[in-house]
C-alpha cells in the first residue's frame, strides 16, 4: 500500500516539475520571439528614461550621492 502511495507521489511531483519546465521553456520561446521580430524591424531604442536631478545639498557630490532619480509619481502596483 505505502509502494503505491510513493509512486503516485513522484508521478504528481514529476508531473508537476514537467509543467514548471513547459511552462518556463515557453515564456523564453516567446521572449526570444519577440526580440527577434524587435530587432528584425530596425534599431531598437531606449525607453524614455526618467531625468536625474542633482541634490540641492552643499556637500560634495561624492559625500552626497550626486545625481539622484526623481521619486514623483511612482506607482508602487504591481
Amino acid at each position: 500500500m505505502f509502494a503505491l502511495f510513493f509512486i503516485a507521489l513522484l508521478t504528481v511531483i514529476g508531473l508537476a516539475s514537467v509543467a514548471t519546465l513547459a511552462d518556463s521553456g515557453l515564456r523564453w520561446w516567446s521572449a526570444f520571439g519577440q526580440l527577434r521580430r524587435e530587432l528584425k524591424d530596425g534599431p531598437a531604442t531606449l525607453p524614455a528614461l526618467r531625468p536625474a536631478y542633482r541634490s540641492h545639498n552643499p556637500l560634495p557630490a561624492a559625500r552626497s550621492g550626486g545625481l539622484r532619480a526623481s521619486v514623483t509619481g511612482v506607482s508602487r502596483a504591481a
